[in-house]
C-alpha cells in the first residue's frame, strides 16, 4: 500500500516502526486512529499473521469500528481487536481454572448485581446508620481496592483507622464469598484475576505471550494500574507493544485512569520509541493558540504544541454576561445568526458544561426559542430522577387523584415501604373504590395488616401535612418547606461526585420555582406544573434527521468534534470544580478537561461565564476561571468589563460589532452579511396579544430593549428575546 500518500510525514514514522516499543503522543485531532489502522495493515502486509496481533481499545464501538477499517485496507479478518474487558473475559474462559476457584461458566455480574448483594449483605447486619450511604460507601471502596489490586486482608492495613474500616473490610471478604458461591465475578474481578493468572501461572503467561507477539494499545492514557501491569506483562517478552495516547487528555482519574502510565512504560520498556502527532486537522490556528496557551500551566505533562498549516481562522470570543439567562441568550444568538449567515446547521453546534447541573438555562431558552437539542452526559433537566421526585410532592398536592405521582414518591426517601406493601396497598384501595390519596387519609380503614398500614403512615404523614400546608403558607415559603420536610438532603452524599450533582440540581429547580413565582406573583402551583409539561415535550429528533443542537458534559464528548462551540459556566468552583481539599493534581485534571472541550472545535470557539449566577437558593457574584487568564481572555474581553445589559454595542441589523469588524473565514464566506433577525421589533407593543409556536396566545407585559415579559394563560409570564422567540403578533 501507498502509505506516503495517505498520511503525513509524523504519522509515516510510527506505521513503519514495526518491532520493540513504540509510544505515540497523538494531540488531538492529530488523526491517531488513521495511524494505528494503517500500523496493523502494514504488519499483516509485511507477513505477520493476524492470528498474533492484539489490539485494545475502550470501547466495543471503537473496536468494531477498528476491525472494519482494518478489513477494509487488508481484506483480511483475524487479529483481536477488543475493549480490556472483553480481552480477559476470553483469557477467562480459557484459564480461569487454572486459579482452583471458579470454573469455565462463570457468570458476570453488572453494577446492579453487585449493589443488591452489598445491600443484602448489610441489611443482614442489623446496623442502626443510614443503611443507603454505608452501601454506597461499601461498593466504593470494593472497586477501589480491586482497581489497585488489594485483597480483603491487604486493604485492611491500607484504611486501619478511618470510620467503619473493619466493617469495609468485612463487607468486602463477605462480598467475595458470596460471589465465589454464585460462581460470578464482577468486572473489577475480570481484570484482577487475569492479572493474578498472569502473575502465579508462568505457563499461562507464556502461551498468551507467544499467541500475542504484537500488541497495540489506543487512549493508553485511560489505562488504570490494573490494565497497565497486565500489559506490561502480557508484552514482555517480545517487547512489541504499540501504545498511542495523550497524556494532555486523561480526563478519567475519577475512575481510576492514571495518565502516569505513558511515563512509567517509557521506563519499563527500554530502547522505547518515542513519536509525536502534533499536527491538528481538526481546529484552526486560533483555537489552537488558546488550548497550547492554557495546557502548557500543566506541570506533570510530557510536552507538546499542538500546530496546524490552515490559514486564517476567526478569534475566539469571550462573552462576560450579567448572569445566566444572559448567558444563554447570548449563547443562541450567536448560534441563530450563525445559521442565518452561513451553512451552519443546529447538529453543527455545541454547548459544553463541566457538570450537567448548569445545563438547565440553555434548555430552557432552547425551548422557549423552539431550538431542537440533545443532552449528552445526563438526562434532560427536567427527565431526572431528583427533578421528576420533588415535582410528583408538588403534583400530589395540586392533583389528590395523582395516583402515578403517589406510587413514584412514596417510598422515597427509603421508607421500607416495598414492592408487595406497595401493591397491596393499591388492592385494598381499588377494593374500596377511592383513590390513593383518599387511602393513606385513613388507613384504618383498609384492608391491610398492621405491618403494612404502620409502613404507610409515615408517608401518609407527609402527604397530609403538606396537603393541609399548601393553602396556608406563601408558594415561596412553601416551596421551601416541601424540600426540607421531605429532607430530599439526607438521601445523597456531598462527597459523591454524582450525589453533589444530584442536589445541584434539586438547587436550579427551586431557583426555577421561585423565578417563577417572582414573575408571576398571583402564580399557583398548577400554572408552574402546566409550564414544566410544555417544557419536557420535545420534538422527535428521528424526524429532524439528527439535525439537533448539541448540550453536553466535557466527558460525554470526549472524541467528537463540532464546526463550533460554546464552553459555558466558565467560573471559579464551576469549571474548574473546586473544593476544600483540592489538590494539584485534580486542578491539572480539570486544565486537561478544559483542553479537549477548546480542542473539540473545529472553526469556532466562544468562551463564556456568568457575574452572577443562582446556585443553592440564592445568586452569588462569581469569579472567573483561572483558565480564562491562562487563555488570555481576560486580558481582552469580547466586551466592556461593565456591560451589564444585552448586548451594549449593536450594529444597526442587530449583532455585536466584534463579529462584524472580523473579516469573514473562508469556511463561513457570504456576499451579504445578514442580521440575527429580519424581524422588525417595531411591531410589538406593551398590551399587544402574540402567539408562541408551542406556548399559544399571551399578552405583552414588558419590553426592555429587545426582550419582552409575556404572560401566557394558565402557564404564566415567560422572558424572551424577541429576535429569538418564534412569536407572531396576532392581527
Amino acid at each position: 500500500m501507498d502509505y506516503e500518500s495517505l498520511l503525513n510525514e509524523q504519522q509515516l514514522k510510527p506505521v513503519y516502526a514495526l518491532e520493540g516499543p513504540v509510544l505515540v503522543l497523538a494531540g488531538a485531532g492529530s488523526g491517531k486512529t488513521r495511524v494505528l489502522t494503517y500500523r496493523i495493515a502494514n504488519l499483516i502486509e509485511k507477513g505477520v499473521s493476524p492470528y498474533s496481533i492484539l489490539a485494545i481499545t475502550f470501547t466495543n464501538k471503537a473496536a468494531k469500528e477498528m476491525q472494519d477499517r482494518i478489513e477494509n485496507v487488508t481484506g483480511i479478518r483475524g487479529a483481536q481487536i477488543s475493549t480490556f474487558h472483553s480481552f480477559c473475559t476470553k483469557v477467562l474462559r480459557q484459564d480461569i481454572e487454572a486459579l482452583g476457584v471458579y470454573t469455565k461458566n462463570f457468570s458476570i455480574y453488572d453494577d446492579e448485581d453487585s449493589t443488591k448483594i452489598v445491600t443484602r449483605l448489610v441489611k443482614a447486619y442489623n446496623l442502626d446508620d443510614d443503611k443507603k450511604n454505608i452501601i454506597k460507601e461499601i461498593r466504593s471502596h470494593i472497586s477501589y481496592a480491586k482497581n489497585y489490586g488489594f485483597d480483603p486482608q491487604s486493604y485492611a492495613s491500607k484504611i486501619r483507622g478511618i470510620p467503619r474500616w473493619q466493617l469495609i473490610i468485612k463487607a468486602y471478604q463477605d462480598y467475595q464469598d458470596e460471589l465465589i458461591r454464585n460462581n460470578a465475578l464482577d468486572f473489577d474481578d475480570l481484570l484482577l484475576l487475569v492479572l493474578k493468572l498472569f502473575a502465579e501461572r508462568k505457563d499461562i503467561l507464556e502461551k498468551y505471550q507467544e499467541r500475542y507477539k504484537y500488541i497495540h494499545v489506543d487512549e493508553f492514557q485511560d489505562t488504570n494500574k490494573i490494565q497497565y501491569m497486565i500489559l506490561r506483562l502480557l508484552g514482555y517478552k517480545y517487547a512489541n507493544v504499540f501504545v498511542v495516547g495523550d497524556d494532555d487528555q486523561s480526563i478519567y482519574g475519577w475512575r481510576g485512569a492514571d495518565y502516569t502510565n505513558i511515563k512509567k512504560f517509557v521506563e519499563n520498556f527500554p530502547g522505547c520509541k518515542i513519536f509525536k502527532l502534533d499536527r491538528n486537522y481538526r481546529s484552526t490556528k486560533q483555537i489552537l493558540d488558546v488550548a497550547n496557551k492554557v495546557i502548557r500551566n500543566n506541570k506533570e505533562r510530557m510536552g507538546k504544541e499542538l500546530w496546524t498549516d490552515k490559514e486564517g481562522g476567526v478569534k475566539v470570543e469571550y462573552k462576560k454576561a450579567w448572569d445566566e439567562l444572559e448567558e444563554a441568550d447570548y449563547v443562541l444568538s450567536q448560534i441563530n445568526m450563525l445559521k442565518r449567515n452561513s451553512d451552519y446547521e443546529d447538529k453543527d453546534f455545541a454547548i459544553l458544561v463541566r457538570t450537567s447541573s448548569i445545563t438547565r438555562p440553555f434548555e430552557e431558552k432552547c425551548n422557549l426559542y423552539n431550538i431542537p437539542y440533545r443532552l449528552i452526559g445526563g438526562h434532560k433537566f427536567y427527565e431526572r430522577k431528583e427533578i421528576k421526585d420533588f415535582l410528583a410532592y408538588l403534583k400530589i398536592v395540586t392533583n389528590p387523584k395523582d395516583s402515578e405521582s403517589i406510587l413514584r414518591v412514596i417510598n422515597v426517601p427509603k421508607r421500607g415501604i416495598g414492592d408487595s406493601a406497595i401493591e397491596k396497598f393499591k388492592e385494598a384501595c381499588d377494593a374500596k373504590k377511592i383513590t390513593l390519596f383518599d387511602g393513606l387519609q385513613d388507613l384504618s380503614k383498609l384492608d391491610l395488616t398492621t405491618v403494612t398500614k404502620n409502613k404507610l403512615m409515615n408517608f401518609a404523614a407527609i402527604v397530609n401535612d403538606l396537603y393541609a400546608k399548601r393553602d396556608l403558607m406563601d408558594l415561596d415559603s412553601f416551596i421551601d418547606y416541601v424540600y426540607e420536610t421531605i429532607d430530599f438532603a439526607s438521601m445523597y452524599d456531598v462527597d459523591v461526585e454524582e450525589d453533589k450533582d444530584r442536589l445541584d440540581n434539586l438547587s436550579e429547580l427551586i431557583t426555577v420555582i421561585k423565578n417563577f413565582i417572582k414573575d408571576n406573583p398571583e402564580s399557583t402551583l398548577d400554572e408552574f406544573l402546566q409550564s414544566v409539561t410544555l417544557q419536557t415535550s420535545e420534538d422527535d429528533q428521528e424526524k429532524l434527521g439528527g439535525n439537533v443542537l448539541t448540550i453536553a458534559t466535557v466527558h460525554g464528548v470526549k472524541g467528537l468534534e463540532f464546526r463550533c462551540v460554546f464552553v459555558v459556566g466558565l467560573e471559579d468552583g464551576i469549571f474548574p470544580i473546586r473544593r476544600m481539599d483540592t489538590t494539584t493534581d485534580e486542578i491539572e485534571e480539570e486544565r486537561r478537561i478544559m483542553y479537549v472541550a477548546i480542542t473539540r472545535a473545529k472553526e469556532r470557539l466562544y468562551l463564556t461565564q456568568a457575574q452572577q449566577r443562582y446556585r443553592f437558593g440564592q445568586k452569588n457574584f462569581t469569579t472567573p476561571s483561572i483558565f480564562l487568564k491562562e487563555a488570555d481572555m481576560l486580558k481582552t474581553p469580547t466586551y466592556d468589563d461593565d456591560d451589564v445589559s444585552y448586548p451594549k454595542k449593536k450594529l444597526s441589523y442587530g449583532y455585536t460589532s466584534t463579529f462584524a469588524s472580523k473579516p469573514t473565514p473562508s469556511f463561513a464566506e457570504k456576499k451579504e452579511i445578514k442580521p440575527v433577525s429580519d424581524k422588525d421589533l417595531t411591531q410589538f407593543r406593551v398590551g399587544q396579544i402574540v402567539e408562541h409556536t408551542k406556548f399559544g396566545k399571551g399578552e405583552i407585559l414588558a419590553i426592555t430593549g429587545e426582550n419582552a415579559d409575556i404572560k401566557f394563560e394558565g402557564l404564566g409570564v415567560k422572558k424572551f428575546n424577541l429576535r429569538l422567540a418564534p412569536i407572531s403578533v396576532v392581527k
